[in-house]
């Protein structure tokens, strides 16, 4: 599964997002106008539309080294990185933009904006505005990363009814061992906990053939589970299939024995 990450290891691309921050911004603060530049001259506009432009990408530049730190020391990059980063970036802009105005912009001016007002009724607006293109930048310009979820198979369950409603058996498919035919009734021999149990249905056991496909026909009288075959075995004429955990001996009919040899011996003949 690939899943898209804020996080960008290429230096040049982050850059580059500085850059467009720094521009978003220069032509938002010059043609907007917002707050207060509207009382500037048009080259006073000009001059601090481009020096807050240039804090803008200045302090972005300035966390990437912080990014590919912190990136390094934990191997990936969530959304607590991101919300981190954009807070460190809020709080240093802040500062630096409030240097910028108070010493550069307006060094001479005694009744500046105190950094309280400034930081809520200025930058914080503005980063809201920034905001959106930032994160869509860093969207799609972000590194893939490729993760791989190991996701656990839940084993089918079957169901073996009888004709009564309350014989009702659920059991994993791998839990069933063998279904021996007994007159009007089948008894289904299946493990639990590793033990072979088995339980009495009124059942046919050509019924039970169909409904339950994998299960192979030994014997006019009994069907088996072929994950559970272990061997071969031969008495004098007969010959038996034993079934594992428990070796229990299965016989088998000269009906079957050719389908069984060629499912358990040469199967891929």
């Amino acid at each position: 599964m690939q899943i898209q990450n804020f996080y960008i290891q290429s230096i040049p691309k982050q850059l580059l997002i500085g850059f467009f921050i720094g521009l978003w911004l220069f032509l938002f603060l010059y043609f907007v106008e917002p707050f207060d530049m509207y009382q500037l001259r048009p080259n006073e506009r000009t001059f601090a539309s481009l020096g807050y432009s240039v804090v803008g990408v200045l302090t972005y530049s300035l966390l990437i080294p912080v990014q590919y730190l912190l990136y390094n020391i934990r191997k990936s990059w969530s959304w607590l990185h991101e919300s981190a980063m954009i807070l460190s970036l809020l709080i240093l802009s802040g500062i630096t933009s409030y240097l910028f105005f108070k010493f550069v912009l307006l060094p001479n001016e005694p009744n500046t904006y105190k950094f309280g007002f400034f930081f809520s009724q200025r930058v914080i607006p503005t980063m809201f505005l920034v905001l959106p293109v930032m994160i869509f930048l860093r969207w799609m310009m972000g590194d893939k990363t490729v993760v791989e979820t190991k996701t656990e198979t839940k084993e089918s369950t079957i169901v073996i009814k009888g004709e009564n409603k309350a014989e009702v058996l659920h059991i994993k498919e791998s839990e069933l061992v063998f279904i021996e035919s007994a007159n009007n009734y089948v008894r289904v021999f299946y493990l639990l906990d590793g033990k072979l149990k088995s339980e009495l249905f009124r059942n046919k056991i050509s019924v039970l053939q169909k409904e339950f496909p994998f299960l192979l026909k030994t014997h006019r009288s009994f069907l088996i589970h072929p994950i559970h075959f272990l061997e071969w075995k031969r008495e004098s004429s007969q010959t038996i299939l034993i079934l594992k955990p428990e070796t229990i001996e299965i016989p088998v009919s000269k009906t079957y024995k050719k389908t069984l040899v060629e499912k358990f011996i040469n199967p891929a003949e």
